[in-house]
């Protein structure tokens, strides 16, 4: 090597997230996604609240609450907690497209999304089967001396309740969104 192809030498060019453009592009996507994200996990969970009062009979969750300002308040903090999981997962979790979010650009962001959805997806069915059986364990397997259906005596214990399976909910959702898919 001569000197002057010494002096030739070029700088390493800055990192690509440090143009404005990148930046905001990314900034978009993440934003998108997660609005679309919260929209989806916002209805699954409106969905779930008539679910979870169909899986558990001997509890009356809607019908109980309805006219208890202090039992909405605790299903609200709930649906809240429920929805701040979603919202940190999808705000965090990799973008599926272009090389800077590490995934191989090989592969169809569109095929990412959807494995994402289907984890998603997957994960609230096991929310859903993990509250029927704990509903049938705690309401009906006498030797513990608990009954989960006494929760309906009580509209703020229901509140509770939804609260806890709102909680529970929220945090299946949070790591079905964070999990990879690749």
């Amino acid at each position: 090597m001569s000197l002057y192809e010494l002096l030739q030498i070029v700088p390493p060019q800055p990192p690509p997230w440090l143009d404005p453009t990148v930046y905001l592009s990314n900034l978009f996507w993440v934003i998108l996604r997660t609005f679309l994200t919260f929209l989806l996990v916002f209805f699954i969970g409106l969905g779930s609240l008539r679910l979870i009062d169909f899986i558990t009979p001997g509890i009356s969750e809607i019908s109980k609450i309805r006219g208890n300002p202090i039992a909405i308040a605790l299903v609200a903090v709930g649906f809240f907690v429920y929805l701040s999981f979603a919202f940190i997962a999808s705000m965090i979790s990799p973008l599926p497209i272009g090389t800077i979010s590490g995934v191989v650009s090989g592969l169809n962001p569109l095929v990412l999304i959807a494995y994402k959805l289907i984890t998603l997806f997957v994960g609230v069915l096991l929310s859903y089967l993990f509250a029927i059986v704990y509903y049938r364990v705690l309401a009906k397997v006498e030797p513990y001396g608990i009954d989960l259906d006494d929760v309906d005596k009580e509209p703020i214990a229901v509140g509770i309740y939804v609260m806890g399976y709102l909680i529970f909910l929220g945090a299946i959702v949070y790591v079905s969104l964070l999990l990879p898919v690749v």
